[in-house]
């Protein structure tokens, strides 16, 4: 990414951003319009359901009723992404798409706060703690992909020698 001019990094996130929001908002909008509220809707029995639902907090429930706490924490992510893609220190195509699916999933969640007063979740999946949305869905899968790409640039970064080696004692 470091070979990249800025400003193709960040209108490469910011596409991979825009969509995936819009496929959130797309899909949110979708939950309410079709589940009904405290009804469940089996996709694959025992494993996967579908079940509207609102959050005002972060994930897990925690933070609940503070909405207002969340956007600006949403700010600040978008924020540090955008310094993050024109600094270009993440790598390559993965280090991009990482970026853009944080910061869509962040802006989805973020639209869903102000228009709503909370975020809408409709995914329930067996053995996962909780209901969850495209959105968290790209936010988790964003950050497992930027530390796998940090994790590479930091095993393929050539190591300076150590201070003493090579001397005779």
């Amino acid at each position: 990414m470091a070979g990249m001019p800025r400003r193709q990094v960040l209108l490469m996130v910011a596409a991979i951003a825009l969509l995936v929001a819009v496929l959130d908002q797309a899909s949110k909008a979708w939950a309410r319009g079709g589940l009904t509220p405290g009804h469940e809707v089996t996709i694959i029995p025992g494993w996967l359901w579908f079940r509207v639902a609102s959050n005002s907090g972060a994930t897990l429930g925690l933070g609940t009723g503070n909405n207002a706490l969340f956007a600006v924490v949403a700010l600040v992510i978008v924020g540090a992404i955008v310094m993050l893609a024109l600094r270009r220190t993440v790598g390559g195509v993965l280090g991009i798409g990482s970026l853009g699916a944080v910061a869509g999933g962040t802006l989805g969640n973020l639209v869903d706060r102000l228009r709503l007063g909370g975020v809408t979740d409709f995914i329930e999946v067996r053995y996962w703690p909780t209901d969850f949305n495209l959105a968290d869905a790209a936010i988790r899968l964003g950050v497992v992909l930027l530390l796998l790409t940090l994790l590479l640039d930091w095993t393929h970064r050539p190591r300076r020698a150590t201070l003493g080696a090579g001397r005779e004692r």
